[in-house]
Parts: C-alpha cells; sequence; structure tokens
C-alpha cells in the first residue's frame, strides 16, 4: 500500500519577531529627573487668575478667549505672549503637541480649561458617532451618561499632552473658573465644595481627574470671609490658598505654606516659594 505524504505548506506570513530583551531597572532618588510642575489654578472671574500665570516662570498663553489681550505682564507691563489661531480643540492639541514652539518658554498656560472643555464637548459631538454609527446633535444625543464618558475620555488626551511637556521639564499651568460642587457624603448629610468649573458627576467627573492630575490646586479667594445678617464681614485682601479645607479644593505637593500672600498683582510670592528664590 503507497504511503501518502503531506506536505507542510510554508507560512507566506511574516516572520516571528524575537523577543525584546528585558529593559534595565535601577533605584534612584525621588527628584532625580527634571520635570515641570503640574499646576491648576482656580477662582471666581476676575480674581486674578491670568494676572498669576503670567507672574510664572516665562509663560506662553494657549489663550481660548480674548481678555487676555487686554492684560500686560503686572512687573513690566509688556504685553503677553500667547499662541495665535487656535480656534479648536484639535488646535490644543496640535499645539500641546509641538514641543519646539515652547524652546524658549519654562511654562505654558491653558487659559481656561473651562472653555476648553466647551470645545472638547463641540469635537466629540462632530467626531464622534453613536453605537450605530449615527451623528448626534448635543452631548446628550448619545443616550444615559454616555455622551459624558466620550467628554471624560476626551478631556483626558489634554492631560496625556500636558504630561509629554512636563516629562521634557515645562511646567504646565491649567486655568479655570470656580464652580460650586454638590459632593456627596456617606458618613452624613451632602454639603458644598468649591472648585474647578468642570463636569462633575459619580461616573465620569472631568474635575476630580484634572484635580488628581495636579501637583499643585491653587484657589485663589479671600480669607476670613464671612456673611452675617446678608452682610459680608471679614478680610477681602486675596490670598492663595494651597491646603484645602472642606469648602474647597486646594492641594500641594511640596509647598508648605496653607495660605500665601496676592494682595497686590505684582506678587508673585507662589512662584519664589515653589521655584525658588525664597
Amino acid at each position: 500500500m503507497a504511503v501518502r505524504h503531506i506536505t507542510q505548506k510554508k507560512s507566506t506570513g511574516p516572520p516571528a519577531r524575537a523577543p525584546a530583551p528585558p529593559r534595565n531597572f535601577s533605584v534612584v532618588p525621588c527628584g532625580s529627573g527634571t520635570y515641570g510642575e503640574k499646576i491648576l489654578i482656580y477662582a471666581d472671574t476676575g480674581m486674578g487668575k491670568s494676572t498669576l500665570s503670567a507672574l510664572a516662570p516665562t509663560p506662553v498663553f494657549l489663550a481660548l478667549d480674548e481678555g487676555i489681550e487686554k492684560l500686560v505682564h503686572p512687573t513690566t507691563e509688556e504685553k503677553l505672549k500667547h499662541v495665535a489661531g487656535i480656534e479648536t480643540f484639535q488646535d490644543v492639541r496640535d499645539v500641546l503637541g509641538n514641543a519646539a514652539l515652547f524652546d524658549d518658554y519654562e511654562t505654558i498656560v491653558v487659559d481656561t480649561t473651562t472653555i476648553l472643555q466647551d470645545l472638547a464637548e463641540v469635537h466629540v459631538v462632530k467626531t464622534i458617532p453613536t453605537e450605530k454609527g449615527a451623528k448626534v446633535k448635543n452631548i446628550m444625543g448619545y443616550g444615559y451618561n454616555k455622551g459624558y464618558k466620550h467628554l471624560y475620555n476626551t478631556m483626558k488626551l489634554i492631560l496625556q499632552d500636558c504630561d509629554n511637556l512636563i516629562h521634557q521639564g515645562k511646567n504646565v499651568i491649567l486655568v479655570a473658573q470656580a464652580a460650586v460642587h454638590n459632593i456627596a457624603n456617606p458618613s452624613g448629610e451632602d454639603f458644598l465644595r468649591a472648585g474647578p468649573r468642570l463636569h462633575k458627576d459619580k461616573s465620569w467627573d472631568v474635575e476630580a481627574l484634572y484635580c488628581e492630575w495636579g501637583d499643585h490646586i491653587l484657589r485663589i479667594g479671600y480669607q476670613d470671609i464671612s456673611v452675617k445678617s446678608k452682610k459680608i464681614t471679614g478680610q477681602t485682601v486675596r490670598n492663595i490658598f494651597t491646603k484645602p479645607e472642606v469648602y474647597f479644593r486646594a492641594k500641594s505637593r511640596t509647598l508648605k505654606e496653607p495660605i500665601i500672600s496676592f494682595e497686590e498683582p505684582q506678587d508673585d510670592s507662589v512662584w519664589r516659594f515653589l521655584f525658588g528664590g525664597e
């Protein structure tokens, strides 16, 4: 009886790649890298967020509104530097991804992330279809909370872009308007807390995402303000808060001073504490 031989077909696909050699790791002291600072500044309108940002080391602005055009540097009175031509969310990403654009600057300021979130919402509606491939007219058109999941993931891309700059030694300041959020309290009654005006809910919380990203959350506000008989009492002097209270967001990984003076527009105390010089 004849014996049949089965000829194995040769693979026509690409040859298998050899496994990558293992990376070499080492233990070094923390702080050995030359990373920049991650900073989030928030306050009510007119409290000096952009002015404070202008005092940071050699800043350049991604100005998403026209207010920056009317400002000058608080000490030199020179016009502030900004990246012209930004109109869309993708423009912001393209600018942040162009590291060579910032060779002459130490600090990149996004002013404001509140407006950036509005641009991100437009971007989501324009570029992301529903699960069935249909276009929507607004963020609610995706169905219950699905639009805000897209918004959360889209805003997360900005933080990835910022981290790339941080790893190149650049400081990044994200400016936001202030808002009051209702905070669920599992141990008692819910309460109100001031923070950046970004989308907040229990599932896709952009406000929490951005606050977790920052090494420093700086709140500009008044100290010891209280209301009695519908009248405001206390000091009406601006300060920068670097440590949290129950009723507002703030933090700093390195600054020890819980409250830093910002009484005058030229007062750069917070940057001298953060970057050295005092």
